[in-house]
């Protein structure tokens, strides 16, 4: 082929591209902080694959499904019914799926690719050689897989690797269970316009989540209990294999409702941002995918380990470490070389003993002085008593009594 065709095949592309785009600037844009997001589902009760464009609407605070398609076999449909191509490819996020600016992609059999803009008018992209799509951490495609390579969506240039962030693996994949009989998650949008997850147990229905039409409520309809007021959306959802249920809400943390204790939320740790989730062949939730890392479900672990059951400390030669109940949090004693410290805080020098009183306050001794402080105000101290030579602790390492050097004990509080 000559030079002089294949830049201006290019070219065409690129205008083609353009033309999509332009038409939808307006339409999704969406803030910084908000991005969009794509999602695709099995819908159990319509069996269509369902995909949804999702952008942020600041005035009811929450995500809107901008655009839907809907594919069957290999007829993909706009959300009234009219029908984009009856020669897909497939169904699926493989074959099918929206990008970044909300214009929704069809690859068909011929390996064309169709890109439909906010006009709905749908327009030739690729004549040939369209595999897959390939999607980012909010499940919107970024690229394609063509027989002469990647190719970006955005403006069509080579891309040696489009790395994990645009796996075509990531994301609420459509979930199709292998047998009725299976346990699986079943989600399908009832007559309301609400989103419900049917998690079977075999034949049984173990528990059955509805997501309110505005996208903020989960409701546990097995025992009526409401999960959350506050979501953003329909990503922000899963349930795992356990039959736990996963929310990310607008506070920006993942909370686990373990099955059958509906009432307590774990808070979930995650390293970085949550971005989405992927689910395995049965609709179960089994990985969540973060802005740097995806953890299996079995590695998703709590920040409730750390809270203290009760209030104590450590007591160490050169330090003391104060737990507080209830809490994540704790303080530090430190003396090094007379000097001691709460916190990185200097509190006095030539002190020869330390130790915490309870959650709110310390003591020490210089000069065989005792002397109270408050952890709001260590350096503000009270003088207890005089000829004092070391402290006594009880079982939770919390001072109780002072030693004085006569033998004798006093007690402190």
């Amino acid at each position: 082929m000559k030079k002089s065709s294949i830049i201006s095949k290019i070219l065409a592309l690129v205008l083609v591209m353009t033309c999509i785009l332009g038409c939808t600037t307006t339409a999704f844009a969406a803030t910084t902080s908000d991005p969009p997001y794509g999602y695709t589902y099995d819908d159990a009760a319509s069996n269509r694959t369902v995909y949804k464009y999702f952008s942020y609407n600041n005035s009811k605070d929450s995500y809107v499904a901008k655009r839907t398609f809907y594919s069957s076999g290999n007829t993909v449909s706009f959300s009234n019914g009219t029908v984009v191509t009856s020669s897909s490819a497939g169904s699926g996020y493989r074959y099918n799926g929206f990008n970044t600016e909300g214009v929704f992609y069809a690859i068909t059999s011929k390996g064309e690719l169709l890109g439909i803009g906010g006009n709905n008018k749908v327009i030739t992209v690729l004549s040939s050689g369209a595999i897959e799509l390939c999607y980012n951490t909010d499940d919107l495609a970024v690229s394609i897989k063509t027989t002469s390579g990647t190719k970006s969506l955005s403006d069509w240039k080579d891309v040696s690797d489009p790395g994990s962030n645009n796996n075509n693996n990531t994301g609420n994949q459509p979930n199709v269970p292998s047998t009725s009989k299976n346990n699986r998650v079943e989600v399908y949008t009832n007559s309301a316009e609400e989103m419900v997850y049917d998690a079977y147990e075999g034949t049984t229905l173990k528990v059955s989540i509805v997501l309110s039409s505005n996208g903020k409520h989960i409701l546990n309809v097995t025992i009526g209990v409401r999960l959350s007021d506050i979501l953003k959306g329909v990503k922000f959802m899963g349930i795992d294999p356990e039959y736990n249920v996963y929310l990310y809400e607008t506070n920006g943390t993942l909370y686990r409702f373990k099955f059958g204790n509906w009432y307590v939320a774990e808070k979930v740790y995650l390293g970085s941002a949550f971005k989405t989730y992927k689910t395995d062949e049965n609709g179960f939730l089994s990985q969540i995918v973060t802005e740097t890392e995806t953890y299996p479900v079995k590695q998703l672990t709590t920040s409730d380990k750390w809270v203290a059951s009760k209030t104590y400390a450590v007591n160490k030669d050169t330090y003391a470490t104060l737990y507080i109940k209830n809490t994540v949090e704790s303080h530090i004693l430190m003396l090094t070389d007379g000097v001691l410290t709460l916190d990185g805080k200097k509190v006095n020098d030539k002190v020869s003993a330390f130790g915490f009183i309870s959650e709110t306050k310390f003591c020490y001794i210089k000069d065989g002085k005792v002397y109270r402080a408050t952890l709001t105000s260590p350096t503000s101290r009270t003088r207890i008593c005089t000829g004092a030579s070391t402290f006594n602790m009880n079982d939770v390492g919390l001072i109780t009594t002072v030693v004085l050097t006569n033998g004798k004990t006093t007690k402190i509080s």
